[in-house]
């Protein structure tokens, strides 16, 4: 209900009868007290932050009922104080965001909110989507050192920078912008999607199937006669609708239509007379190969959309997996092929970085840094130990020799991580120094001399290859954080990066639902408050 409920005479008064000693606060109290919450919680998130030596965050841009923009940020850390090992998410601020959506602007309304939070230096990945303003705001703020020279030309007031770009110009900005940014990764989820609305643009052999399906999900929200029949059939089911700009949605719906019997549909349309809408046979196995298709890009998009457990090391095993599946789809399609090729395609450009980091393709000269190329998903997916290595015997699909090779690389990049670390927290490698002297304390000699392998990196790698076996991956680092330390800094640093930026966007659904028509006249200040209330909890 509206916040101003409380000033409503005949809400009192039910109160009054309800506990007649409880005074009810005014709707300006009410939103003064938010001021002071929303306080208090930020001090607690800055008190909380400030002994994180890492954290990646999630920002994206959203609008209300009113069409007034939010920008969302929120923070990913690994907590590893309490005894269980947890993955904190937090929203930092879901702002009001005024004016064109440019990335400088984005820029420079981020880069107020890391210095609120103190945070800017901690950050080790930035998730969001593929739009250009996106791109060019992370860009922006993290401009690498060898960045040439910007072109005064360039113009950031571009009206085209907040939609979509072509495939062509996106790969050509993707070069150019991504090179520049290293801390900016692309969000799986919206990578996955695009990489299905590709394929489905080689589906007008279905188009008369899926036009049926939109039409029988629209009589059950239109005609209570179809779905009083319907309901007599299957019991109190639906079909959902399908969302142009969301393929799972009519991935969902198509699912839902297989679950009813075929001959049992076909006699329900013809009672109602919807003859027009009975499916052929044809049609029907259409559907059937377009759901066993797409079924594993759903449940990858699902897998790689948490919050509070590990996501961003199912990448590379989901990406491997899914061109495996659409390689065995080839033998047994029958209406589909073309969708299935127009997919692989896709899913081999846009995760190409992938591809070329498991040796199963080559990149192209002067190609710049590709999508997906970042180590942070090959060291995620060793240090989980649900995945292991274990991806690349089943779904690396290269002869044995090249497979061993990446295996040693795949090694050799977590223990140069575990060397690094080594080195960053004790100001030395493998060596330690001992010094001996005599009795009289007069001649004192310095050796170095190897630490003991027992514990090494390498020592630690092996063991933890051997052990991992799909175990609860937090779970696991809890018990054995001792066992294997230079292991636990890496995987902790890395697993707490999110595959996709699924976390901010649940962020303003929350806020959508907040914001009901009812409540439209809510100020944005107090909407933001609300939404920053709502989201975090301690």
């Amino acid at each position: 209900m509206p916040l101003s409920i409380t000033d409503n005479k005949h809400f009192i008064h039910f109160l009054s009868i309800m506990d007649a000693k409880y005074t009810a606060l005014s709707r300006r109290t009410i939103t003064s007290r938010l001021d002071t919450v929303v306080s208090e919680i930020q001090s607690k998130l800055i008190s909380e932050m400030a002994t994180v030596e890492n954290l990646s965050v999630t920002v994206d841009i959203w609008s209300d009922r009113r069409m007034r923009g939010y920008l969302g940020v929120t923070a990913h850390w690994m907590n590893t104080a309490a005894d269980a090992i947890t993955l904190k998410s937090h929203l930092l601020a879901c702002n009001r965001f005024k004016g064109s959506h440019t990335g400088e602007r984005i820029c420079e309304a981020f880069e107020q909110i890391c210095d609120q939070y103190k945070i800017k230096q901690k950050i080790d990945h930035i998730i969001c989507d593929n739009a250009a303003n996106m791109k060019k705001a992370f860009t922006t703020c993290f401009p690498s050192s060898a960045e040439a020279d910007e072109d005064d030309d360039d113009c950031l007031d571009d009206e085209e920078l907040w939609n979509a770009l072509p495939v062509d110009e996106e790969e050509r900005l993707n070069e150019t912008l991504t090179s520049k940014s290293q801390h900016r990764l692309q969000c799986f989820a919206h990578t996955l999607q695009l990489v299905v609305g590709d394929g489905l643009k080689e589906t007008r052999a279905v188009s008369s199937a899926l036009a049926k399906a939109s039409r029988i999900s629209s009589l059950l929200h239109t005609s209570t006669s179809f779905k009083e029949e319907f309901e007599k059939e299957f019991g109190q089911r639906g079909v959902p609708a399908s969302v142009v700009t969301r393929w799972n949605s009519t991935f969902r719906q198509l699912k839902s239509l297989l679950s009813c019997d075929y001959q049992t549909l076909c006699k329900v349309l013809d009672v109602r007379g919807h003859r027009e809408t009975i499916f052929t046979l044809r049609e029907w196995a259409q559907i059937k190969e377009l759901v066993s298709i797409l079924k594993p890009f759903a449940d990858a998009t699902d897998l790689t959309q948490g919050e509070k457990v590990v996501t961003i090391s199912a990448v590379i095993p989901c990406v491997l997996s899914l061109n495996n599946h659409l390689e065995n789809q080839k033998e047994g399609t029958q209406y589909l092929v073309n969708l299935i090729h127009s997919l692989q395609r896709s899913l081999k450009r846009r995760f190409k970085g992938i591809f070329v980091n498991v040796k199963m393709s080559q990149p192209e000269t002067n190609e710049g840094i590709l999508p997906f190329s970042d180590p942070v998903y090959v060291k995620a997916a060793v240090l989980d130990p649900a995945f292991g290595v274990m991806w690349i015997e089943h779904d690396v699909l290269v002869d044995d020799k090249l497979k061993e090779q990446l295996t040693v690389e795949v090694k050799n990049l977590i223990l140069q991580e575990a060397e690094h670390t080594n080195m960053e927290q004790t100001g030395h490698g493998d060596e330690e120094e001992q010094i001996k002297g005599d009795e009289t304390g007069l001649f004192l000699y310095h050796k170095k001399q190897k630490k003991s392998t027992n514990f090494s990196p390498a020592a630690q790698l092996n063991h933890y290859l051997d052990n991992c076996d799909g175990q609860n991956c937090l779970l696991f680092w809890g018990m054995n954080k001792e066992k294997m330390p230079s292991l636990f800094q890496i995987a902790m640093r890395v697993l707490a990066v999110p595959a996709s930026s699924a976390p901010v966007e649940r962020v303003f659904s929350h806020g959508g639902i907040i914001m009901r028509p009812h409540r439209s006249q809510l100020s944005a200040i107090v909407l933001a408050n609300l939404i920053f209330c709502k989201c975090n909890t301690f």
